[in-house]
């Protein structure tokens, strides 16, 4: 358990009264005349508060001095709370034992579940092994020593017997291992049924817990309360309620009740109506409102995650609600408010709700309502009072709290960072995409690229080292420079030679295919050849002069090109390219290209056996003969002859 503001702060002693209390006694009644339970001894002696005696007398047997189903006959360790007229609370810690009917308990301000509860089973063991004065020596020595701090050990040694327990820390969260009313809430109640009840403690419902056994009826009711942290329950608070204040269940004001299954009466239950009802045995939750569903998205879904994955025996499970109640209540800063006259701190409900995110305003609206929630308002009230006092705010609640402001700050900053990236980026958008684009441009062409065969690209190589060459030659003497946008090229001659005779070289030899169609549909590429056989479209290393053709042409001399417009009538004839025999047959002529005309040849020159190529000025060479492989499939041999 955690401390809260209704928590005691006059503690004196470690405990105010000890008691051992009778479950029948013939000699003490009640007022309407039925047995009450008798105390059989009391430390110290000189404790005199009649009303808390009373209180004492009647929770230490919620079930009556002399019950019909006194359930479990095993010993139980159970507590309740009285209330002061300042609404602080005095634990009451008992130990029951039903084959005895008595009970033996400790009342103090502190709220030490477990020091208590392993205090009460020493005195026992002292009581039932010792004599009364082992017993008013251990109270005595109990009662007089100072209240140790959380951390330090409270050490105790009777008749053999020792006690070493050590002082919980209640600023911390309490855990599993060592806060017996979470482990038995823990292990009560399942996970659904926790986000049920802590929906409704939100609401500040009517709440009931119903069992048999009365130490876990009392825990659960505890840390029922707890899950508020760090707000406390304002309203009804009763772990275990007695037989003889069965009508406080009909209280109009919002509560949280255990009753003992033994007194339960389910026919006025149902009476109640609008209350939610914990079966402890059964292990069942009924209620008239689904509060959880009206809780924002962002807590339900955070309690769902958490609760799934299991908690340790740690204070994970307290974690869990505190950072529900974080989400919700975190940002209660916003609404602070500084008088400039006065300095005084003020809190704005308003402004508080409007500086919510939006999904968490109409449920914030909703909790403040006309009246509003009196554990937020006191939580509230306790803070400005701290502000105003000057006094430090280190509980757990402010420690997350910091934590997430930090971590909103680090998102914030992470936030501003990625902007002026994205604004980088925007500003250099241009670079990018051109960068982008070049990218893209150049895995097209390394596609492409990897799409041609060796012998493609070789052929490619030598075309580009052809057309080069061909461009940085000067034009022979007559011949006017052309254009390869839209002129196809025409050679005129008369003479066919029968001798296949054509100068080739690697490197030096000249191909009248000089423009590059590549990119041009075959349909719309001028039809300068026709053959007999079928040849692929696209090869246009096939389309270079016959050796006859060229025989004939190169033994004249240098032909001059003439344009459209210069047309000599006379000179008009029909020419075409020479071509490579297709299937040892030449192709038949095809007419003359209608945009270029072919001068006619000035008169041959000596007849030395040498010849020279149109295209280029290098001197006479003598012819040789090689012979090179069959082209096309064709398996005649043909003589080529090599010329510069």
């Amino acid at each position: 358990m955690t401390t809260t503001s209704r928590h005691r702060s006059n503690i004196v002693t470690l405990f105010d009264v000890f008691t051992e209390i009778a479950g029948v006694s013939a000699t003490s009644t009640t007022s309407n005349g039925s047995p009450s339970p008798l105390i059989l001894q009391k430390y110290p002696e000189d404790f005199n508060d009649e009303s808390i005696l009373k209180s004492i007398r009647q929770f230490a047997f919620p079930l009556g001095i002399s019950p019909e189903d006194p359930g479990d006959l095993a010993v139980q360790l159970f507590s309740f709370v009285l209330t002061d007229s300042n609404s602080q609370l005095t634990f009451g810690y008992c130990r029951y034992t039903p084959r005895t009917n008595s009970v033996i308990c400790l009342l103090s301000g502190y709220a030490w579940t477990s020091v208590f509860y392993k205090l009460l089973n020493h005195i026992s063991i002292v009581m039932n092994n010792g004599t009364q004065d082992d017993v008013d020596l251990l109270l005595t020595r109990v009662y007089h020593t100072d209240a140790p701090s959380a951390g330090e050990h409270l050490r105790l040694e009777t008749i053999g017997q020792s006690l070493d327990v050590e002082i919980p820390d209640l600023t911390r969260l309490p855990t599993l291992k060592d806060d017996k009313y979470m482990l038995e809430f823990y292990n009560a109640v399942t996970p659904r049924q926790m986000m049920s009840i802590y929906a409704s403690l939100l609401r500040e419902r009517r709440i009931i817990f119903v069992g048999s056994k009365l130490g876990q009826l009392s825990s659960c009711v505890y840390a029922t309360a707890t899950l508020l942290y760090p707000m406390a329950w304002q309203s009804l608070f009763i772990p275990v309620l007695p037989s003889s204040l069965l009508d406080m269940i009909m209280a109009p004001m919002p509560f949280i009740i255990g009753v003992p299954k033994q007194i339960n009466d389910p026919t006025t239950l149902k009476d109640i109506g609008d209350v939610m009802v914990i079966d402890l045995d059964e292990r069942s939750l009924q209620g008239a409102h689904d509060d959880f569903a009206t809780l924002p998205n962002e807590v339900q879904s955070s309690l769902k995650s958490s609760l799934k994955a299991g908690v340790d025996m740690g204070d994970a499970l307290a974690r869990i609600f505190l950072r529900a109640n974080l989400i919700l209540f975190g940002g209660y800063r916003t609404g602070l408010t500084r008088s400039e006259n006065t300095q005084v701190v003020a809190w704005d409900k308003d402004r508080f709700i409007s500086e919510q995110r939006p999904s968490l305003q109409a449920f914030l609206s909703s909790l403040f309502g006309a009246e509003g929630v009196q554990y937020l308002e006191r939580f509230i009230d306790e803070r400005l009072r701290a502000l105003n006092a000057g006094a430090p705010i280190n509980d757990e609640f402010e420690k997350e709290a910091n934590q997430m402001d930090s971590k909103r700050s680090q998102l914030a900053s992470q936030g501003d960072v990625f902007e002026q990236a994205f604004s980088a980026v925007r500003e250099n958008a241009t670079d990018v995409i051109g960068a982008l684009k070049d990218k893209v441009r150049s895995i097209e062409i390394r596609d492409r690229i990897g799409r041609l065969t060796p012998k493609e690209m070789r052929r490619g190589n030598k075309e580009r080292k052809r057309s080069k060459s061909v461009k940085r030659e000067e034009p022979p003497p007559g011949v006017e420079p052309l254009s390869f946008e839209n002129i196809q090229w025409r050679t005129e001659h008369d003479t066919h030679s029968s001798s296949p005779s054509v100068a080739s070289s690697n490197h030096e030899s000249t191909s009248f295919d000089l423009i590059d169609f590549g990119d041009t549909p075959t349909s719309e590429r001028p039809k300068t050849i026709v053959g007999e056989g079928s040849h692929r479209p696209d090869d246009f290393s096939d389309l270079i002069a016959a050796p006859s053709s060229m025989a004939s042409l190169l033994s004249s001399s240098e032909p001059r090109l003439k344009m459209v417009g210069q047309q000599d009538p006379i000179r008009a004839r029909t020419g075409i390219y020479p071509v490579l025999p297709v299937n040892g047959q030449m192709p038949p002529p095809v007419p003359l290209n209608p945009f270029l005309v072919i001068a006619p040849p000035p008169p041959p020159p000596p007849s030395n056996g040498l010849y020279s190529n149109p295209f280029c000025n290098a001197g006479p060479v003598a012819p040789s003969a090689t012979s090179l492989p069959p082209r096309n499939g064709n398996s005649t041999t043909h003589k080529w002859e090599r010329f510069d």
